[in-house]
């Protein structure tokens, strides 16, 4: 039975049941215990019910142990091990053991007993050792061993064959990824020049950019100032002007109420005068010289309220003349919220042109992104054949710096235009804020000059006045 399995023509119906592993065989001889690494396999024969279990030292392939068991051999272990299951049953479990001493679960050992040789499968325990099985094995002949030997050769021989056709494949893949890897070099060092130039290019662009608008930014800086002190100027001047009126007006107002307390006094003398006009019908001619004295004293009266209206028609060319400055004023806001406004204009078209530069860094930008995807994937490319090019690795790293570099000079060319664009915004807001703040002076004295005119013509009308002196005045809004 053992020639079947070295039997050439028999040999094509072996089926491997469990593939050749190296375990370890405690071999116990005359009290000896040793423990070696044995190559164990188990095959079968198709259609019949013949297994067998080899057993080869790994470090000497002449010394090999084999177990051929039929139906014959098989009744005979089950009666004398006491096993309950059927010869397909018995492969079963034989695999499932070889699986558990594999885990190291179960173990194994040769056993000398007299003449015969056993192989003799157990489970380690503190108290016993418990057997699952034991097989008779014997030493297997020359001709078995010269023949697995044999197969052994032939099996390394088409290893190394294939070991040599993959080795030629690795060869020539190892020299199609040099000659890619040097291409893809001198495309990256082409690359480089061409960051070079266009870095060299946007930062002269940028240079000019930046001259050119603190050569602006100084320009409107002068300008605001010199308008600065000419508004000061031209307030100061107005200022002055509205202090003069207010003391005019002051001067005047008190003349006034004291010719509307005397003629109030007069006013009151005319009643009692009235009231007495019963009692003094008996002195009529000393009345008549008295109404005499009083019509001189009208007479007076009316040259006092002649002047008082000469004195009224003054004031009003007073007020029309504090009208022309006030629209002389106001001509004079509207010439500044046109400088002003051109000021903006220039503000504005600057904005323009930091956006056409941020537009023109986002494009460079981009082509910054698809050249770092580009390098980024041959880096993948590289990273990939790590193990096979060790010596590239440091070209790679100036590659990879190089790439850093350029990226943090962008950031830094991306931050001075947020810088220039967030000076642009602030000389802006400040332009905004002066102008704001001399509208706001300006409202105040146009307010402040048309209340003191409002004032005025209320304190000159006194509501006790008789109506026969009043004119209509022109109200200013």
């Amino acid at each position: 039975m053992d020639s079947y399995f070295i039997d050439p023509q028999r040999r094509r119906a072996v089926k491997v049941l469990f593939p050749i592993h190296p375990l370890t065989i405690t071999s116990d001889c005359f009290g000896l215990r040793n423990q070696l690494k044995y190559n164990v396999v188990v095959e079968k024969m198709d259609l019949v019910n013949l297994i067998q279990i080899r057993l080869t030292e790994c470090n000497d392939q002449a010394k090999m142990f084999i177990a051929t068991i039929d139906n014959n051999i098989y009744e005979k272990i089950r009666h004398e091990q006491s096993l309950h299951v059927t010869f397909q049953g018995f492969i079963d479990h034989l695999t499932k053991i070889l699986d558990k001493c594999k885990k190291e679960e179960l173990h194994m050992s040769l056993v000398k007993d007299d003449s015969v040789q056993l192989l003799q499968i157990y489970e380690k325990s503190s108290f016993k050792n418990l057997t699952h099985l034991f097989l008779q094995i014997e030493p297997a002949s020359t001709e078995t061993i010269l023949f697995h030997i044999n197969q052994s050769l032939l099996s390394f021989q088409d290893q190394v064959a294939n070991s040599t056709a993959q080795m030629q494949k690795y060869q020539q893949e190892l020299n199609g990824r040099d000659d890619s890897i040097h291409r893809l070099q001198g495309e990256v060092r082409m690359l480089n020049n061409k960051l070079v130039e266009q870095e060299n290019m946007i930062f002269n662009r940028n240079t000019e950019e930046v001259n050119r608008l603190q050569q602006t930014i100084k320009h409107i800086t002068e300008s605001k100032e010199l308008e600065e002190k000419r508004l000061k100027a031209v307030i100061s001047s107005m200022q002055e002007k509205v202090d003069q009126q207010n003391k005019e007006l002051i001067s005047n107002s008190d003349r006034f109420l004291q010719e509307a307390k005397r003629f109030e006094t007069l006013r009151e003398e005319n009643i009692k005068l009235k009231s007495h006009n019963g009692h003094l019908r008996e002195e009529a001619e000393r009345v008549k010289t008295e109404l005499h004295s009083y019509q001189t004293r009208d007479g007076r009266n009316e040259s006092a309220i002649v002047d008082l209206r000469r004195q009224m028609i003054e004031l009003q060319s007073k007020l029309k003349i504090s009208e022309k400055q006030k629209s002389e004023l106001e001509a004079e806001l509207e010439a500044e919220r046109n400088i002003c406004q051109t000021k903006k204009n220039a503000l504005q078209l600057t904005t323009d042109e930091i956006a056409n530069a941020n537009v023109v860094m986002s494009n460079m930008q981009k082509e910054m992104l698809k050249l770092k995807n580009k390098i980024e994937l041959r880096t993948e490319i590289a990273m990939r054949q790590e193990k096979l090019i060790h010596e590239k690795e440091r070209e790679y790293n100036e590659l990879q710096d190089t790439v850093k570099q350029i990226q943090q000079e962008h950031i830094k060319n991306r931050a001075a235009s947020e810088e220039y664009a967030q000076t642009v915004r602030r000389i802006k807001e400040t332009s905004d804020a002066i102008e704001e703040k001399y509208r706001k002076k300006i409202n105040d004295m146009i307010i402040k000059v048309s209340h003191n005119q409002n004032t005025e013509p209320a304190s000159v009308l006194n509501p006790q006045w008789p109506n026969r002196y009043l004119k209509p005045h022109n109200r200013i809004e």
